[in-house]
């Protein structure tokens, strides 16, 4: 009688700060599975091999639809392998199948018009980082029932979005820097990808995403991250993960609606080191303090920005400084656009794909 298609995932994954590429072995029983390889995550961290709970996956025969076309068939996690309620099976006639499989945490719609014209479209970033996910995504996995019948299909998943991380750090002992929060202002939201060729296009949408926390972190002269931790693991950070797109940075002199680039803030407290207000002039009070960034984002990469306050504080943010930042006298703060003290932020921006690749920018 004719076996069953099997199939294995395996993710090849821009992780944290190394090039990790983990193989998988294929599954050794009847039905379609998949072994457990990739993290997939609903919050904002990246898609590690620990904790993926679905694929839906799509099946081509040639240009004929195999399975999964209208509807994907989605697997669900059973123990270390991934199964699902309808059983498919290689062709008798050896036709060679071409894989499609998506991590089903995707926004946007399905639009696969044809085995060659595969896309999904309005795939949307939510506003909110926490609930942002790191969408994973195949395509053009082939096998047939001569090579793969025994030995199974093995699957390489990649990121579709970018990574993004800030950090901070200050030098300056004679100032104090506390953070609750940061700011990536001015990008797109949704897009449409293109899952044959790995490509986003009709970029569309500006967004600014906020992250806020209540503990203020104090800046040390070693970077650290300013983006929320993960509620269950403590070492691992809410990073932001966005459409990859490039940007041109804000003019650092428009304001309110004419602000049109892209920039960083940080919700901050800035103090001397005996107290005395600084940045907002308000007791106990927090504001915006923004640096003018251009965004070049590749799909899969994880970019860490990190801001280095020891000679400046950069600018009041062009739009929202903040309910604390004050406008009027006695305690008046620099007006929006205008620098809050000294040079300008300087920033580094490291990029980790699979393989690392460091590059340095001066604002």
């Amino acid at each position: 009688m004719n076996k069953k298609i099997y199939l294995c995932a395996v993710a090849a994954l821009a992780l944290a700060s190394c090039s990790n590429d983990e193989t998988v072995e294929v599954a050794k029983q009847s039905a379609i599975s998949f072994r457990s390889v990739v993290g997939l995550n609903t919050r904002a961290v990246e898609t590690t091999t620990g904790n993926l709970d679905a694929i839906n996956v799509t099946a081509y025969k040639g240009t004929e639809a195999y399975f999964g076309v209208a509807d994907p068939i989605k697997y669900e996690k059973n123990g270390n392998f991934f199964e699902s309620a309808q059983k498919y099976y290689w062709p008798v006639d050896d036709a060679e199948l071409t894989f499609i499989a998506l991590s089903t945490n995707w926004t946007g719609t399905r639009a696969f018009t044809s085995s060659s014209d595969i896309k999904m479209t309005d795939v949307t970033i939510d506003k909110n980082v926490k609930n942002q996910a790191d969408m994973i995504y195949v395509s053009g996995a082939t096998g047939k029932k001569s090579v793969n019948e025994a030995s199974g299909l093995g699957l390489v998943m990649d990121h579709a979005l970018s990574q993004i991380q800030i950090n901070a750090k200050n030098g300056n002992d004679l100032y104090k820097y506390q953070v609750k929060g940061i700011r990536i202002a001015k990008v797109n939201k949704k897009a449409t990808f293109d899952v044959i060729d790995g490509t986003w296009n009709n970029a569309s949408e500006v967004e600014t995403y906020d992250v806020n926390y209540d503990t203020p972190i104090t800046l040390q002269a070693d970077a650290q991250p300013l983006m929320e931790k993960n509620a269950t693991n403590n070492n691992l950070y809410e990073n932001a993960m966005l459409i990859p797109q490039t940007t041109t940075a804000w003019d650092g002199t428009a304001i309110d609606d004419a602000v049109i680039g892209s920039y960083i803030s940080v919700y901050l407290q800035i103090t001397t080191k005996d107290g005395g207000l600084v940045y907002p002039k308000k007791a106990d009070g927090f504001a915006w303090a923004s640096v003018p960034v251009s965004f070049t984002w590749v799909r899969g990469n994880k970019y860490i920005y990190t801001l280095d306050f020891t000679n400046g504080a950069g600018k009041v943010d062009p739009v929202d400084p903040g309910k604390d930042w004050n406008k009027n006298e006695p305690q008046k703060d620099p007006d929006k656009g205008q620098d809050i003290l000294g040079e300008p932020i300087k920033f580094t921006v490291t990029v980790n794909p699979w393989t690392p690749e460091d590059k340095n920018q001066e604002m």
